[in-house]
């Protein structure tokens, strides 16, 4: 699994970007991607810390099983 920071997310559009810590280009986030312990709320702050499997799909890096470091899920 690779780690990076959220640059943004857009709750009402339920997609946003991460910046991976490998400097790479920044890979989108989908509301479907995020993964929660209990129920909890599936939202990613900016600047929030990240974990998740980097993939492609149509042409694009995006972030997959997304789970949130140093707090809850």
């Amino acid at each position: 699994m690779a780690t990076g920071t959220v640059q943004s997310y857009h709750v009402n559009h339920g997609y946003g970007l991460i910046t991976p810590d490998d400097d790479g280009p920044p890979l989108y986030v989908y509301y479907d991607s995020l993964l929660t312990a209990g129920g909890g709320d599936r939202v990613l702050v900016e600047g929030q810390r990240v974990e998740f499997d980097p993939t492609e799909q149509e042409g694009r890096r995006v972030a997959e099983r997304v789970r949130r470091l140093g707090g809850p899920d």
